[in-house]
């Protein structure tokens, strides 16, 4: 069982050991001033990335592994120029079979049946039979839903973490059932249809099995493209389809992203699409802001360190205190026992 994470390996002083399994992002082959080899590398676990280095038999260690492979490190903790870094002694090829993949990726706080089970009773009380139709057919669809459930929301500016897309999808179904309270006009079920969809394409757009990262097809095709394959091969399905309400539900799809500089093909130009858009906006920007102060809990700083995603620094507010309240997910459950499949956790929310 992995008990040394990196974002521990700071806390810890200098030439004490390292003796644990990580995931290798990058290794490079340098040379030193003397003409030697040394090998650079960068792990990783679920809490962050470190730089490594191996000083002495370069040539056999480089043959013993590659990028993407779980290693067993052994090696003493050092400075260099103020950041951490690992000197490896030793190291090791580690079989998939021996590792716990939730040690290498971060997993929702939110278990993914439970949300599973809520979106599902959201889809039921859908009252357009042909949107009903559709969402329960891509919810019956094992391969699909299996993947749902697990995969990420993106790389790394929001949800990027597994189930982190299920977790986003929910969250912007709620917001729209609070907005149908104050825009009676809206269209709910295509609202809540949209939001269930418009990022579906991302199970094909991103990989998740060790890091987290885009496929040749995500890359190439993009998940709106994608998603809105999806849609059409099930829509094919559902006899007497309305082709008005197939084009709406597209348009969805195809603007949520808002711009064109922000990679969307067609700006919002509905009601349910503009609502949709900055909804999908504010929850990601909403996960930004809370994992920026997540990865800085320990200085309890009112300030962030400068937010790239956000293009600015961020305040926490005045209310401070290492004393915080904690609200419990009512749907705690033991992680420990959890298969990856399921992506389960706790929700512990700090009111600061």
């Amino acid at each position: 069982m992995k008990t040394q994470f990196i974002a521990n390996i700071a806390d810890i002083k200098d030439g004490e050991m390292i003796d644990d399994v990580f995931l290798v992002k990058n290794r490079t082959a340098l040379s030193r001033k003397d003409g030697r080899p040394y090998l650079m590398l960068k792990i990783a676990d679920r809490t962050g990335v470190i730089d490594c280095k191996v000083w002495e038999n370069v040539e056999e260690v480089i043959g013993k592994f590659s990028v993407e492979d779980f290693v067993r490190i052994k090696g003493v903790v050092s400075s260099y120029q103020g950041t951490r870094e690992i000197n490896i002694k030793n190291i090791e090829k580690v079989n998939d079979d021996k590792v716990d993949f939730r040690d290498f990726l971060a997993v929702s706080d939110y278990d993914a049946d439970k949300m599973g089970e809520e979106l599902y009773s959201v889809i039921n009380g859908i009252t357009n039979p042909f949107l009903k139709k559709l969402l329960i057919l891509f919810y019956e669809d094992k391969n699909f839903i299996d993947l749902f459930k697990i995969a990420p929301a993106a790389k790394d500016i929001h949800h990027a973490f597994l189930s982190g897309l299920l977790e986003h999808s929910l969250e912007i179904v709620r917001l729209c059932i609070d907005v149908k309270q104050h825009y009676k006009e809206v269209d709910i079920d295509l609202l809540i249809s949209g939001a269930i969809l418009h990022d579906i394409g991302k199970i094909k757009e991103l990989k998740y099995t060790r890091s987290l990262d885009y496929t040749d097809e995500g890359r190439l095709i993009g998940h709106i493209v994608m998603g809105v394959e999806m849609i059409n091969e099930k829509i094919r399905m559902i006899e007497g389809f309305p082709p008005v309400l197939a084009m709406q539900l597209r348009h969805l799809i195809l603007s949520h992203q808002g711009t064109y500089e922000w990679g969307s093909p067609k700006m919002p130009q509905t009601l349910e699409a503009i609502i949709l858009h900055y909804l999908d906006d504010l929850s990601a920007k909403i996960n930004i802001f809370r994992k920026a102060f997540a990865a800085e809990s320990k200085e309890l700083s009112e300030w962030s360190s400068f937010n790239k995603p956000l293009g600015r620094y961020l305040y926490r507010g005045v209310f401070v205190n290492p004393v915080v309240a904690i609200i419990e997910d009512p749907f705690k459950e033991d992680k420990s026992n959890t298969d990856i499949s399921g992506a389960t956790g706790t929700v512990q929310e700090k009111l600061l």
